[in-house]
């Protein structure tokens, strides 16, 4: 027997576990839904407030609740979750203030839900849990509904019968007992095969994950290839079709891939699919003719093969390269291409998959891809260089981890850089990809600390026009870093036909290369005295911090690249 003290610890226990469970779920599916519509960064910005309100105002209510009536609302809250988490937050992202738009969000749907858990949430359990990655997020909801109503059903009180048949004796008291448990029984077999009937009917319109086919937009503007929940969120290939009215906006016929709200590249399709002198178009793996990047940042880390100032540069003997951070594959490809070995490092499986199948991804080749943090790599490659007897080291190494949303804070630091020119040739070009405001803290972060690491640097911009220094204040724009510890001063060749490999955007980024270049006496901090505390080390790295705050301008700019439809199908 429990003793007096025991008891109620385990029935708290059992309580605290009873609620966390739900909310920790029902935190899981609402993320997964807010994500794409808003990125990580407003999602986040008030979800813990928001649950802390809710906690407080549940313990602080003035009134109490049977647990079966509680039962019943968490039920008929949960029922309704799917869609009104899906179309409070597309109703509210179209006004286009993220932050306000994600926190009513919450407050309509996880404060009611929070109020009557009552608990605090583990945000990091499920996730882990990779075998969620194929259960739909209607399906979580649902199923906690379903089991609340049978909840309901358990609690409900038949025992009026029971207490007039005391009266005649304890096998009546018995019997009515044993009805009491029969009808419940009854009721929840009966709930259990309804529910399985009617519960797909509240569902809200967010697909399947994996996809297991394309989902063609019933407005015939869009197609969704493949969504698949994966590492580092919901990993979306779509493509952009033409109107059927001819009234086309600038994104039709375009392929793009991307994890939540960041676009990570797209290419170009069908008739706007064109090449160099009718040369051999890239084809996805059905087929399907596959035309310039849509993003020029891609194009402009190619470039790494036009610097002539290293030894290898002058002879045009490039051998290997290493990519971190993958994408679409554009520039790996043209690598590849190029005949370049080509090693890539890419944290998520999904991605990589989806620029084999989507992008036309050439096979790297046996040995040669590696799906797990680069940091885990570089160190691992590092170490092994120390004891190896020949050494493969890297010619070109394009380091691509900034999406805008957010970034991989522990891959630019000092210690890292350290690591990666270990595994690089004493002359290798290091290309590394900032995606952000041009003058801004996170930019003299990145500069400043490659500048610690690398004997010279130099960035080029993909903005479409003339970089005005009066815009490095102002515009979110791609810049790509050139980095060396050769002591000859980096230059450029002029591009040549095979360069190309056919396509009208690279002849043209090329040959306008000289035009493009950052100023980065613009963007250096002028104080000598201050500019330590832009040096990134594992001590100090506030780069995460920075870059989530700019989240929202990001999120901005993502809703103006592809219309609200786009963001809202996945």
């Amino acid at each position: 027997m429990l003793s007096s003290v025991a008891a109620p610890i385990l029935n708290t226990a059992h309580v605290a576990v009873t609620a966390l469970l739900p909310i920790s779920l029902v935190l899981l599916a609402h993320q997964r839904i807010l994500n794409p519509l808003y990125g990580s960064y407003p999602t986040l910005y008030s979800l813990d407030t928001v649950i802390s309100v809710a906690i407080i105002a549940s313990v602080l209510k003035p009134f109490t609740l049977k647990r079966r009536w509680n039962w019943l609302a968490a039920a008929l809250l949960l029922t309704t979750a799917p869609n009104s988490s899906y179309w409070v937050a597309v109703w509210a992202a179209r006004g286009r203030r993220p932050v306000l738009g994600a926190g009513l969000t919450h407050v309509v749907i996880v404060a009611p839900l929070v109020f009557i858990f009552t608990n605090f949430v583990a945000e990091k359990v499920w996730p882990r849990i990779t075998l969620l990655n194929g259960v739909s997020e209607s399906q979580i909801l649902l199923m906690l509904a379903g089991l609340s109503f049978c909840a309901f059903i358990v609690h409900l009180d038949f025992s009026s019968g029971a207490t007039k048949s005391k009266k005649r004796g304890n096998d009546l008291a018995s019997k009515s007992s044993l009805s009491s448990t029969q009808i419940k029984a009854s009721l929840l077999a009966a709930f259990g095969a309804l529910w399985y009937i009617i519960s797909p009917s509240f569902a809200n319109p967010i697909l399947p994950h994996p996809l297991s086919e394309t989902f063609t937009h019933r407005s015939g503007r869009l197609q969704i290839h493949a969504a698949v929940q994966s590492v580092t969120g919901l990993v979306v290939v779509g493509d952009t079709l033409p109107s059927p009215h001819g009234d086309d906006d600038s994104m039709h016929s375009a392929r793009y891939l991307r994890v939540d709200h960041s676009l990570l590249g797209g290419v170009w399709m069908r008739d706007r699919a064109i090449t160099l002198e009718h040369e051999p178009f890239v084809v996805d793996s059905y087929g399907a003719k596959l035309g310039d990047t849509v993003y020029s940042t891609f194009v402009l880390q190619e470039a790494a093969r036009l610097v002539d100032s290293t030894k290898v540069g002058k002879t045009e003997n490039w051998k290997s390269a290493l990519t971190i951070g993958l994408g679409t594959g554009f520039s790996t490809s043209a690598f590849i291409r190029h005949g370049l070995n080509t090693t890539i490092v890419e944290i998520d499986p999904a991605v990589y998959n989806a620029a084999r199948t989507w992008f036309g991804l050439p096979d790297p080749g046996v040995g040669n891809v590696f799906l797990e943090d680069a940091r885990q790599f570089v160190e691992r490659r590092a170490k092994e260089m120390q004891t190896a007897t020949e050494t493969n080291l890297f010619d070109i190494v394009v380091h691509d981890c900034f999406s805008g949303g957010g970034v991989p804070e522990h891959i630019f630091t000092t210690e890292f850089w350290s690591s990666l020119k270990q595994i690089m040739d004493t002359e290798g070009i290091l290309v590394a990809n900032f995606a952000g405001v041009a003058n801004s803290d996170s930019s003299k972060m990145i500069l400043h600390t490659l500048e610690r690491n690398f004997r010279q640097c130099r960035a080029f911009h993909d903005w479409m026009s003339t970089l005005d220094e009066d815009k490095y204040n102002e515009e979110f724009i791609n810049i790509v870093f050139f980095c060396t510890d050769s002591e000859a001063p980096m230059t450029f060749r002029k591009p040549k036909r095979s360069d190309y490999l056919g396509s009208h955007l690279r002849k043209h980024i090329f040959k306008s290369l000289d035009t493009r270049e950052v100023s980065l006496d613009i963007i250096r901090e002028r104080d000598s005295a201050k500019i330590e505390k832009y040096i990134l080390t594992d001590k100090h790295n506030p780069l995460g911090d920075l870059q989530r705050k700019q989240g929202l301008h990001h999120w901005e700019v993502m809703r103006q690249v592809l219309n609200d439809v786009h963001w809202e199908t996945f």
